[in-house]
């Protein structure tokens, strides 16, 4: 089995990946191109060895090397690199006019303000943070598109839910708007575990329509916040500052943004608020073509740590949880200076937290279909997914190498989010 992979660099050198896989050896060839004349190429092989000797999810070597092939694979199309020649070029400009390619990244919020940076100063425009699903919507002239933080089409999964038509029908020609899909159950609180329902791709139309019409009977209400835009009218305006792409987006309703206090903070803390972002009057945005956001334009203010990780390994729970999948060993990504790639750490175990039975129960179910015993298991790579947690600090490292969590508390699983972000 053989990949052929693209991405143009920001040199306009055109760089070219082959990842071939052969029994139980990967061979990965690279070089860069300008002009149709090619730079010198380079190679490795790497042998691999099957895993899991003697238990349910055993891998022999050439089982082994197909996961491993197929895992570099994803996390090369995560970092940007295109199956096509054509995509790759095109990458550098984007056409509003016709699909995103998974190439595209708009950007992310900074995690916290600078030490330096006062929040109180009276000059950050603050706007509340929702705790939902990242969702883009496109009008490319020819037709209406949702998408996933991931650029993943899920359009008609969307189309149930009445807030995403809503909006997608007002959206003008050649723009694209990105915002949050907010749940909020009959007593008004956010409820981002019933997200999965209607938005990740694995789902279908009518399955997501049931559990749509389900929940608004039962008191559950939507909402889609559009908090930027990217495109407007075929204009790309993420040049423009905060204050005029704000009087875009008033076109889809009203956004409370107020200048931030301590007083505004200790209310909505007080009201269980997940915290805020803030903004400069004159900031701007951007996007990248590599597959890889950038963080700018906004600020996150939390009053809760969170933060994402990745679930490898799982195990039943004692009790009443021992017929479910109950606790979740979680991983991160941390950027070594020893190695090209992040490295994998080890963050320590934590248990179903707020994701309620319901969602272990279904988690539990779909492991079990995968061919996964109710026993501890090692999860397959392909298997691996994300979750968010909240937690009161992180110890050091200890004498394992591990980074762990003080008092971890898992919130949700996260479909939308790539597991290549799901760093230290």
């Amino acid at each position: 089995m053989k990949t052929t992979l693209y991405q143009l660099h920001l040199t306009g050198r055109l760089k070219h990946m082959i990842i071939e896989v052969k029994e139980n050896e990967i061979l990965t060839e690279w070089w860069t191109s300008k002009d149709d004349e090619d730079g010198k190429k380079q190679s490795t092989k790497e042998t691999v060895y099957g895993k899991n000797r003697g238990r349910t999810n055993e891998t022999t070597d050439e089982e082994q090397a197909l996961l491993e092939f197929e895992r570099k694979v994803k996390k090369k199309k995560e970092e940007g690199y295109v199956e096509t020649r054509e995509d790759a070029i095109l990458g550098e400009k984007i056409v509003v006019s016709s699909t995103l390619t998974q190439s595209f990244a708009p950007c992310k919020p900074v995690s916290k303000l600078k030490e330096k940076d006062d929040a109180y100063d009276e000059t950050w425009l603050s706007e509340r943070k929702f705790n939902g699903s990242c969702i883009l919507l496109h009008n490319t002239g020819k037709e209406l598109i949702g998408y996933t933080r991931r650029i993943k089409t899920i359009t008609e999964i969307l189309s149930v839910v009445r807030e995403i038509r809503n909006t997608l029908s007002r959206l003008p020609e050649e723009s694209l708007v990105i915002g949050e899909l907010v749940a909020f159950d009959k007593e008004g609180q956010e409820d981002p575990k019933v997200l999965k329902a209607v938005t990740t791709e694995t789902t279908t139309e009518a399955k997501a329509k049931l559990k749509y019409e389900y929940l608004i009977s039962e008191g559950y209400h939507f909402k889609y916040n559009v908090f930027d835009v990217i495109f407007w009218y075929g204009e790309d305006v993420t040049d423009r500052t905060f204050l005029e792409r704000l009087e875009i987006t008033k076109f889809f309703g009203d956004r409370e943004i107020k200048t931030f206090t301590e007083e505004i903070a200790l209310k909505a803390r007080k009201e269980g608020w997940e915290g805020f972002i803030l903004r400069q009057a004159d900031d701007s945005i951007t996007f990248t073509m590599n597959g890889k956001p950038k963080r700018k334009g906004a600020y996150k203010f939390k009053f809760i740590e969170t933060t994402d990780c990745i679930v490898a390994r799982v195990c039943p729970g004692s009790g009443k949880h021992e017929v479910r999948f109950a606790r979740f060993r979680l991983y991160q990504y941390e950027n070594s200076p020893f190695f090209d790639d992040p490295v994998l750490v080890d963050c320590g175990w934590a248990g179903g937290g707020r994701l309620g039975e319901d969602n272990m129960d279904k988690l539990t179910a779909e492991l079990i279909e995968k061919g996964y015993k109710l026993e501890e298991s090692e999860l397959k790579e392909k298997d691996w997914f994300a979750v968010e947690i909240e937690y009161q600090s992180r110890q050091n490292r200890n004498d394992k190498g591990q980074l762990c969590f003080e008092f971890p508390i898992i919130i949700r699983t996260r479909e939308d989010k790539p597991l290549s972000e799901c760093e230290v």
